[in-house]
């Protein structure tokens, strides 16, 4: 009674997990749908089994046997889960469906009498046990090299420890409840097979409950960790309205740069970039800083091919969120804004006395720009000095 009881709440919570993470599904449909179906059938699992147990409803029974082995769909899940959370750019892919292969032919061998009495069964039903293992231990090995390769032990981090650190500790968190779970769907198939019950996989399952539960919980009171770093990252963005009437007082490290924004716009009702703007209204500040401070702090731009794509994969927001930013709230275009940065730059490094070992070419090619020309017609227009004047006036 307490086992079903435990089943029956454990369903409940996941369901409700479920709602929560639907209503934030389209921002990142891609992260979200592996996670979506890893919890619905772990929820829906308990729920049926804990329902009937009880005799809440005598229509679904708990599985057992041969529709179990379908339940292993949820080791390829979350690998895919934490590939995309890890890489949110990365797109559903068909080839994806390569990862079904194997609990495809366990689910035949196990279901046509000829390949059950074949040589595949060697070990006896210890084969299935045998099998399932390497199958499960398969996938914790690779998502563990994917945490430890993406996550765990990265080092070369651009920016927004804070937002890494959110995904670094839900990554360990919940790779430990995958861990412990497997560990008990391993003690259940073997006690099961050994002594003969149906398989279910669930011999041990009030453990398994335990830790699915402790996910939930974890899930409900901090659930932006479920949606992959752009979602994290306007989590951690978020500004006060205190801050927002503070924007003219940002100490920012230029006049061309700190001068460049606008924070009131006016966009045209009923356009996409309408439905954007509500969405990030409360983001537009620690978006400005953010951007401000790659530049100024990060100085991304002597790298000559970066663009707004960039800029977005570095703070870990859609990409429409900086194209809106420069198109409604900067007053000059990304373009000038990446060229005025550049000339920024340069006086810095002119100040702090760069072109008393270089040349104005490597201090050109420094700073990003492809050759002197470009260089020298965007600070001249900038400052109304050419590179060599301005250097002469600072000595």
């Amino acid at each position: 009674m307490i086992e079903a009881f435990l089943f029956l709440f454990t369903g409940i919570i996941g369901l409700v997990t479920l709602a929560l993470m639907l209503r934030s599904y389209q921002s990142n449909p891609f992260c979200n749908f592996f996670l979506v179906l890893i919890i619905s059938v772990v929820s829906f699992r308990y729920f049926f089994h804990g329902s009937y147990n009880l005799g809440l409803q005598t229509v679904v029974k708990p599985d057992s046997g041969l529709y179990s082995l379908l339940f292993l769909i949820i080791a390829p899940s979350l690998y895919l889960y934490y590939k995309h959370l890890t890489d949110p750019k990365t797109a559903y892919n068909p080839k994806d469906f390569k990862h079904l292969f194997f609990i495809i032919f366990l689910y035949l061998i196990n279901s046509v009498e000829v390949l059950r009495d074949s040589f595949l069964f060697y070990f006896g039903s210890m084969t299935n046990f045998y099998l399932i293992t390497i199958f499960v231990t398969f996938y914790i090995v690779l998502i563990f090299n994917l945490l430890k390769k993406k996550v765990w032990f990265r080092k070369n981090l651009e920016l927004n420890r804070n937002h890494f650190n959110l995904v670094k500790n839900w990554t360990i968190y919940f790779f430990i409840i995958n861990l412990l779970c497997s560990l008990m769907v391993f003690v259940s198939l073997y006690t099961e097979f050994k002594t003969g019950v149906k398989v279910s996989g669930k011999t041990m399952a009030v453990f398994s409950v335990i830790f699915w539960s402790s996910a939930f919980f974890k899930i409900l009171i901090s659930p932006e960790i479920l949606y992959g770093l752009p979602v994290l990252n306007k989590t951690l963005l978020k500004f006060n309205n205190s801050e927002v009437e503070k924007i003219e007082a940002v100490n920012l490290q230029n006049d061309v740069v700190g001068s460049n924004w606008v924070l009131e716009v006016a966009v045209k009702e009923d356009s996409q970039d309408y439905r954007l703007q509500e969405n990030i209204r409360a983001n537009i500040v620690s978006y400005i800083q953010e951007v401000d401070k790659l530049s100024t702090e990060k100085f991304i731009f002597r790298n000559q091919k970066v663009s707004q794509n960039d800029i977005a994969e570095m703070l870990g927001v859609p990409t429409s969120h900086i194209v809106y930013l420069f198109k409604y709230h900067s007053k000059i275009s990304f373009t000038e804004y990446r060229k005025n940065s550049r000339i920024q730059d340069a006086l810095k490094l002119i100040d702090e006395g760069f072109l008393n070992l270089e040349t104005l070419e490597s201090l050109a090619y420094k700073t990003g720009f492809a050759s002197y020309n470009p260089f020298f017609i965007a600070f001249k227009n900038s400052t109304n000095y050419s590179p060599q004047d301005y250097s002469k006036v600072k000595k």
